[in-house]
């Protein structure tokens, strides 16, 4: 029997060259959610069903992932996003310091057809504050929303973090006397106005909202963008929900987040949602599909039971962030050829061994990351092999280094050499690295 050589459709599979490029983004994430003092955390991949059929809804958790009874007789699933595991971990933990505010890069798995930017296997960002019932947790959100993409240096014209709030839609839909059910579907056909072309989805509302009234007043409300808009106004009369949307847009103006913008489409398609929600989007209509989304959800850590605790986060696609980042160019070129390895040890012959393997555990000692040949071939070719492999340096380790204790690098971009003592190395190779002159 023939082995198949392809992974199964929409699973992860990154080749070091992919993975480079995947831990850079990584890297930047990290680092903007440290610079205001979020702390990782994990949770299980397998979760018990009744968790996200409680959590998230049934189309998600049962149309949508990938479930399935254990050998116990237990139902369980292959998380298929983060916030539930989250809410639940916060109820057990007994005494936390409020804010909590946690970050984490999941693996995550939905059971749908893949497509550009949505696979079946897919590491996430989450971060999320939880303990604070003002809207400086929202804003604090997105303050780290904007420093993220801007840290990729993507310019303010090339995305837009929009908002909504889930509670006003919900007023909205309740004064057009729509019941519970009505509501869902409501929710349901909003979420995805703009999935689809703009006539798709009108025709789309006539078919799944039958009361031609609501579905005008659905229609009315999903393709506002303006918040001071009369009909808007109106509608929303003296809601608590409308005033505090308000607020917020005039906190947003005072911290001079100018990438953020109102739409009432956003609605995004959990149930827990209860306030705020959010994605961010890329502006030339290239990538569809929000880059992360997230809002407030303020009865999900009580749900198991002991204190309300609120909360606000978002879940961001590292897939969709990376075509993001592709299309406008932002990825450094040459990342993903860059080898870990900053210098390589080529041995002369089985004599000069030793003294290479002695020589890049120093190294190594040091902080220098060293690759040294293991395959026994000539000269030529482990020259061939370093250069394949884009490894920055090379120094030959041959009998005349063996006896002066002196080693010769060769930059492999420039063609340059430099003669030096082993306790240089680190020196040279830090100074040229900090100079961009490295590969």
């Amino acid at each position: 029997m023939t082995l198949s050589r392809q992974p199964l459709k929409g699973m992860r599979q990154l080749a070091p060259g992919k993975k480079r490029i995947e831990d850079y983004i990584i890297k930047r994430l990290r680092e903007a959610g440290v610079a205001y003092g979020f702390e990782e955390y994990e949770t299980p991949v397998l979760e018990p069903l009744e968790l996200f059929l409680a959590k998230s809804g049934n189309e998600l958790a049962v149309d949508q992932s990938y479930n399935f009874t254990d050998k116990g007789g237990r139902q369980l699933i292959m998380r298929p996003e983060l916030t539930p595991s989250l809410a639940r971990m916060v109820a057990s933990s007994g005494e936390l310091i409020y804010p909590v505010k946690w970050m984490s890069f999941p693996v995550c798995y939905r059971y749908e057809r893949p497509q550009r930017g949505r696979v079946r296997e897919f590491m996430q960002f989450n971060l999320d504050i939880l303990g604070v019932d003002g809207l400086e947790a929202e804003l604090e959100v997105f303050l780290v929303l904007r420093r993220i993409v801007n840290s990729f240096n993507a310019s303010p014209g090339q995305y837009i973090i929009r908002y909504s709030s889930r509670r006003l839609a919900s007023e909205i839909l309740e004064n057009c006397g729509m019941t519970e059910e009505e509501m869902t579907q409501a929710f349901a056909v909003i979420d995805k106005k703009d999935k689809i072309e703009p006539d798709e989805w009108v025709e789309l509302v006539r078919k799944t909202i039958w009361d031609k009234h609501n579905a005008d007043k659905i229609i009315s409300f999903a393709s506002c963008s303006d918040l001071d808009a009369p009909w808007l106004a109106e509608v929303a009369g003296d809601s608590k929900a409308y005033s505090e949307i308000l607020r917020f847009s005039e906190m947003l103006k005072d911290a001079g987040i100018s990438e953020a913008q109102f739409e009432a489409s956003v609605v995004r398609g959990l149930d827990y949602y209860t306030g705020i929600v959010f994605e961010v989007m890329d502006t030339g209509g290239k990538n569809r599909r929000a880059i992360c989304g997230g809002g407030r959800y303020d009865n999900l850590v009580s749900m198991f039971g002991g204190q309300r605790v609120s909360g606000v986060g978002f879940g961001l696609g590292l897939l969709t962030l990376q075509l993001f980042l592709e299309t406008y160019e932002l990825i450094p070129f040459g990342i993903s050829g860059k080898h870990p390895a900053d210098i390589f040890l080529a041995v002369y012959s089985d004599e000069e061994r030793l003294f290479a393997v002695n020589l890049a555990e120093k190294l190594r000692d040091f902080g220098v990351a060293v690759e040294i040949d293991i395959t026994g071939k000539n000269l030529s070719k482990q020259v061939r092999i370093a250069d394949k492999k884009s490894i920055g340096y090379i120094a030959v380790i041959g009998p005349e280094e063996v006896a002066s204790g002196r080693i010769t690098l060769k930059n492999m971009t420039s063609g340059t050499e430099t003669e030096c003592e082993v306790s240089e190395i680190p020196l040279i190779l830090e100074d040229r690295t900090l100079s961009g002159e490295a590969n």
